[in-house]
């Protein structure tokens, strides 16, 4: 039946188009009876004539259109249309038109367009094309490459970002467990999060709180962090006051109270975020590039003959050579490679990223109570393809100055490398003053022919003397009658936590503060083919004055096994004031039938661990996923373990439109405990109060008032709620983003205007509402006549009293009507007069929820 309604409509548009084709013959300079566009005794206007004998689609005229350039959406904007020398209506062409679409002219065209106030594309830019669709209110742009700014992909023109509306939101996590072990003890436990905030235009204010609540235990209630940002688009930065953490591009991060102006790249196109090797080749005639990297196509473009230069690549990996492959319209195909591997300190040619802070130092670490007042400053140029200088300074009160001077380069087919060094003077809580030096080097590497990845290799060394800033805050703080006091908490290798924190803290004292001396990070994977993957990463940091170091270390091997996965690992961790530790693993996914034939997922997971501690542990469970969006997830597993024995192992975790909610029970020798969370989201607006899913970031509000219980597309478990809204919990931030009602659950009696919304693109945080044109009621297939019996005139609008159209006529006084209710007074309009308009009244519709009524109807 939904095919059959798409087929009556294509039917009426079909009708329409005999009218355009009628045009089309007056173009080919056939004479036209003008006396079919004449209405009763009314002679059609000069204006209508004209359109007719002229072939125009539109009436010169100022109109809303949307731009597309190179097929690509760009702006909403409104469009003037003006008679050219050839007498035809075209869009006209001003300097600011050209200008927001980045459309380049040479001398003699810039002449031109300032002596006039209006130019069509043809007479401007011979090779340009433009087309429009008046109906669809959509103007296309083709303008050669030559004429055209560079614009890297991804750009989107800065008027299309959207700010959002003005409101409030809260995310809250609320989780509880109640635990009864082999003693009869209870211990119950209660934690909740909030991440609540007001947005007001580009402002943004953000605050996270906790609340925690244990048996043995005070209540406590900690405000963790408050800020106020907005983005500085001119700039493509970002401005934070409050509660924000520095970057670690020259030292290390640090959490701090104050206000930060930073280089954000998040709002540059993403064909320029991130470090690539600029590719410059020559063709020799109109070529396509074509760039792999790893055996995928990551880019690929038309050039003209002559020197190229891609700026513009948007790599999958931070290494792994580029093969470039220039494809000759004759058919002739060179190739080359580009090495190319990157560290996090480099920056595209031209670019740059800076960082300015002041403020006060913060943590929340049990120890830290001084707080001192700073100022820094960081910046970073990609001076060319290859090399990107960057440094840094630092000073805090009177006690502490730090300054760093580095610089990334790259080897080319030996990878890529920064090094950098640091310089800090510090002032001793103990006495005296300390100053000396930190060298770090990174390194990365892929080499795709072996498929071994050195993602990253980072060390840093470190003299006796250099205290990093938080180092140098820590030796003040922890400075305590002639002693550095250290807290830590002890290992809990229990199944179930049943100590409180407080409980765990152990401290120790020393005569000797314990700087940095050596930290090494390693990240290594290799691949072994159709055989799997292995992998190995390493941490460790060594101190000054004893023999204490950090470790943690892990290697593993995964790969599939005709669809099931396997997994081992082995780790080993050792904290500066607790005694090594390690585990060995074995991890079995195996999925239960085919896809076909397994249409809730049922999967098999088994697992095996040792622990050096707490001794072994087997898991054997099966889980499922359930409901038409697959949003409910059941899982049962069942275990055993040397301390806890055996055990039982119940949950189920379900995605709703308001709220996640997951519950669990576990039983064993030792224990029970039954735990339960529940997530979501508060949204308050001008129109109301909405609850959602929680908000991870430039939420999107969906207003479908009348398509209640319509899901939405790519959200599992979300439909338009009884209130006519549903919440998108996150977004992508300055990119395009789409929103889309579910055709499917729409039917006949819910008609949407436009069930897709593309071409959002909200700023970070913002809060984007998209509105949905509906309307309910049933559809009729309406033959309508005058009382003498004529059709009612061809290309009449129907109308509902409140203005709204609801459908046009066709042949035959055919109209196809929506959206309508049985008893309700529509009227037939095709002209602006009393006497060019008729009313009718609906009749009795058949009750359906696919389909249409049929009727013969009079319009008096």
């Amino acid at each position: 039946m939904k095919a059959k309604n798409k087929m009556m409509k294509r039917a009426f548009k079909c009708s329409l188009l005999a009218l355009a084709s009628a045009i089309q013959l007056v173009h080919a300079g056939t004479e036209f009876n003008s006396a079919f566009l004449s209405l009763g005794d009314h002679p059609a206007d000069d204006a209508s004539l004209e359109a007719v004998e002229r072939g125009y689609d539109i009436m010169p005229g100022q109109y809303q259109f949307s731009i597309y350039l190179n097929r690509e959406h760009i702006d909403d904007r409104t469009v003037k249309f003006f008679k050219d020398k050839s007498n035809q209506v075209v869009p006209c062409i001003t300097p600011d038109f050209l200008k927001d679409y980045g459309i380049l002219l040479n001398e003699e065209q810039n002449a031109l367009i300032q002596d006039k106030s209006c130019l069509s594309f043809s007479e401007l830019i011979p090779n340009a094309n433009v087309s429009y669709d008046a109906g669809l209110q959509r103007l296309d742009l083709s303008i050669p490459q030559i004429n055209l700014e560079f614009r890297p992909r991804g750009y989107i023109p800065e008027k299309m970002y959207n700010e959002g509306i003005n409101a409030a939101i809260l995310n809250y996590s609320f989780s509880g467990s109640h635990v009864k072990n082999e003693k009869g003890d209870d211990f119950n436990s209660f934690y909740a999060i909030l991440n609540g905030g007001v947005n007001f235009g580009a402002w943004r204010y953000r605050n996270q709180s906790s609340f925690t609540s244990q048996s043995r235990s005070k209540n406590k209630w900690q405000s963790i962090s408050n800020k106020i940002e907005r983005d500085i688009l001119p700039w493509q930065s970002r401005l934070e006051i409050g509660d924000a953490y520095t970057n670690s591009d020259v030292f290390d991060s640090f959490s701090f109270r104050g206000i930060q102006l930073s280089s954000d790249e998040l709002q540059l196109p993403y064909g320029i975020q991130n470090y690539a090797p600029v590719v410059r080749g020559v063709a020799s005639t109109n070529a396509v590039v074509e760039i792999r990297q790893n055996g995928y196509v990551i880019y690929s473009t038309n050039v003209a003959p002559g020197e190229f230069e891609i700026k513009d690549i948007v790599s999958s990996n931070d290494s792994g050579d580029l093969d470039v492959r220039i494809i000759e319209s004759n058919g002739q195909v060179k190739e080359f490679k580009q090495p190319y591997s990157a560290v996090p300190n480099m920056l595209r040619p031209g670019r740059w990223k800076y960082q300015v802070t002041a403020g006060r130092y913060r943590t929340g670490n049990y120890d830290n109570d001084y707080q001192p007042y700073f100022g820094k400053a960081t910046v970073a140029y990609g001076l060319n393809n290859r090399i990107t200088p960057y440094g840094g300074l630092l000073i805090a009160d009177a006690h502490y100055q730090s300054a760093g001077l580095g610089v990334g380069l790259s080897l080319g087919q030996f990878g890529a490398f920064s090094a950098d060094a640091t310089y800090a003077n510090n002032k001793l809580a103990s006495g005296g003053s300390s100053d000396g030096a930190s060298f770090r080097f990174l390194y990365s590497k892929s080499l795709n022919e072996y498929g071994t990845n050195f993602k990253v290799i980072g060390y840093r060394y470190s003299t006796r003397g250099f205290y990093d800033f938080a180092d140098a805050v820590s030796e003040r703080s922890q400075w305590q009658n002639g002693y550095y006091s250290y807290s830590y908490l002890t290992q809990n290798n229990d199944q179930i936590n049943t100590l409180t924190d407080d409980e765990r803290r152990r401290y120790y004292y020393s005569s000797s503060y314990y700087n940095k001396k050596n930290q090494i990070q390693i990240a290594l994977s290799q691949s072994l083919g159709q055989f799997g993957q292995v992998y190995a990463n390493v941490s460790n940091i060594d101190y000054w004055n004893d023999g204490q170091s950090q470790r943690n270390w892990q290697v593993g091997y995964n790969t599939y096994i005709k669809g099931s996965s396997v997994g081992f690992y082995y780790q080993r961790n050792k904290s500066q004031f607790i005694p090594s530790d390690y585990s060995v693993g074995l991890n079995v996914t195996i999925p239960l039938g085919r896809a076909t034939k397994n249409p809730h997922n049922y999967t098999s997971t088994s697992s095996y661990q040792y622990n050096e501690q707490s001794g072994s542990m087997v898991q054997t469970g099966i889980s499922a996923n359930f409901l038409k969006d697959k949003n409910l997830m059941l899982q049962a597993q069942t275990g055993y373990s040397d301390r806890n024995k055996e055990s039982l192992y119940l949950s189920s975790s379900y995605q709703g439109s308001h709220a996640d909610v997951d519950a669990s029970y576990s039983y064993s020798d030792n224990y029970q405990q039954v735990a339960g969370n529940l997530r979501g989201g508060i949204l308050v607006h001008s129109d109301g109060i909405v609850f959602g899913r929680q908000m991870m970031g430039s939420p999107i509000l969906v207003e479908a008032k009348g398509a209640e219980g319509v899901r939405i597309e790519n959200q599992p478990g979300l439909a338009i709620g009884k209130d006519g809204y549903a919440l998108i919990n996150s977004s992508n931030a300055y990119r395009r983003n789409r929103v889309a009602l579910r055709a499917e659950d729409l039917g006949t009696t819910v008609n949407v205007e436009q069930n897709v919304e593309r071409d959002i693109v909200p700023t970070k945080d913002a809060i984007v509402k998209v509105k949905f044109d509906v309307s309910r009621g049933q559809n009729m297939l309406a033959h309508l006549s005058f009382a003498d019996g004529k059709n009612v005139t061809l290309g009449a609008s129907i109308f509902n009293k409140d203005n709204k159209n609801l459908g046009i006529v066709g042949t035959d006084g055919t109209a196809y009507i929506v959206s309508i209710q049985a008893g309700e007074e529509l009227v037939a309009r095709w002209g602006d007069d009393a006497s060019e308009q008729c009313k009718f009244t609906v009749p009795e519709l058949n009750d359906k929820s696919f389909g249409y009524t049929e009727a013969n109807i009079e319009c008096k």
